[in-house]
């Protein structure tokens, strides 16, 4: 798949241009646009990008081939310059939602798309602007305001990129080409949770926090301090109060089993709510990913491009010994919500002897 990206320059008779994956648009790497945004995007255009021999809607467009350099493969990122003018319909609704009304028209802007995995071979299509399944796709305009659209990973369909390598790639653009400001309607989940929710009680932001993005524009009366003080309220419940509170509904038996299962995993005391939401999304980083879970870019974000991104603080793999000793502990406190034949020490012992 990758290869055939390289097959189909070589049969136009030019040499590609090929770009590391992660460290494309670091300082220095590979232009140093020191003007706005409008003459930042013609640099890039010029030296980072080939323009294609086929348009999109009567619009040119360009293509940027990066390799990643752990699994070598080789990935289209394409640019699509857009004119208002050739439009019926000139404003930016996603403008008008994030209340950036009063700006003045623009009359271009650019569309960065890193298509699904199985469409790297093949060219864009007219749809494909209004496609919802890219791994990327990130609208400026040429006045350096813009919006990113859609950002899928491991868990939105793609087989090889993860969401968090694409957003640093995308925050890495933003930056180098010195965009204004980047617009995002945070639409996350995991299985039916607001991933902003769960993310903002875990860890005091959502997830598009790690590059920086914050509660920019108010929904349904509720503003940036009120939505705050509410996730931290969340956030540092007790967890034995919580138990008490539910002690005389149906649910109090799965919340005590769901509490006692990832204390006993824990080395460290979990005392409150956030306590708790951060370690199993920790211990869930270290799981295989779910493939019907849904992650995509509805509560809008919105921040200047982060200089800093942050970086996942348990990417160093353990060894296999605690890999075993975690899975020991974790099958341990659970053989006791068992039912079985079999007493609870026998199934102890019996997951002693598997893991050896």
């Amino acid at each position: 798949m990758s290869f055939s990206l390289i097959e189909a320059c070589r049969k136009r008779k030019r040499r590609p241009k090929v770009f590391k994956f992660h460290s494309f648009c670091e300082p220095g790497c590979p232009i140093s646009p020191k003007g706005p945004f409008r003459d930042n995007i013609r640099l890039f255009l010029q030296e980072c990008a080939e323009l294609e021999d086929y348009t999109v809607r009567e619009m040119p467009l360009w293509c940027t081939l990066l390799i990643h350099e752990k699994s070598s493969f080789v990935l289209p990122l394409y640019t699509v310059e857009e004119n208002v003018n050739r439009l019926l319909h000139p404003f930016c609704d996603h403008c008008r939602c994030e209340g950036w009304s009063d700006h003045f028209v623009s009359k271009r802007r650019y569309h960065f798309i890193i298509p699904i995995d199985n469409g790297w071979h093949k060219p864009l299509g007219d749809g494909d602007l209004d496609n919802q399944t890219h791994l990327l796709h990130g609208m400026i305009h040429c006045n350096g305001y813009g919006h990113l659209l859609c950002i899928n990973g491991i868990e939105g369909g793609s087989k090889l990129l993860t969401g968090r390598e694409i957003m640093d790639l995308w925050d890495r653009i933003c930056t180098n080409l010195q965009v204004s400001k980047i617009a995002v309607e945070d639409a996350s989940s995991k299985r039916s949770m607001d991933l902003r929710l769960l993310h903002g009680v875990a860890y005091g932001h959502s997830w598009f926090g790690r590059w920086g993005y914050i509660f920019s524009r108010e929904s349904f009366g509720v503003t940036d301090h009120s939505y705050n003080k509410a996730i931290d309220f969340l956030g540092s419940l007790e967890l034995d109060k919580v138990m008490q509170d539910f002690c005389k509904k149906n649910c109090n038996k799965e919340i005590k089993q769901i509490t006692g299962y990832y204390r006993d995993m824990s080395e460290t005391p979990l005392i409150t709510v956030r306590d708790l939401l951060s370690f199993m999304l920790t211990v869930k980083s270290r799981a295989p990913a779910a493939k019907n879970a849904v992650t995509s870019a509805s509560f809008p974000f919105s921040v200047y491009c982060s200089r800093n991104s942050t970086r996942n603080p348990m990417s160093n793999k353990p060894s296999p010994a605690k890999e075993k000793a975690a899975r020991y502990r974790k099958f341990s406190p659970a053989v006791a919500y068992k039912d079985s034949r079999w007493p609870a020490r026998r199934l102890e012992y019996a997951a002693q002897v598997r893991m050896h």
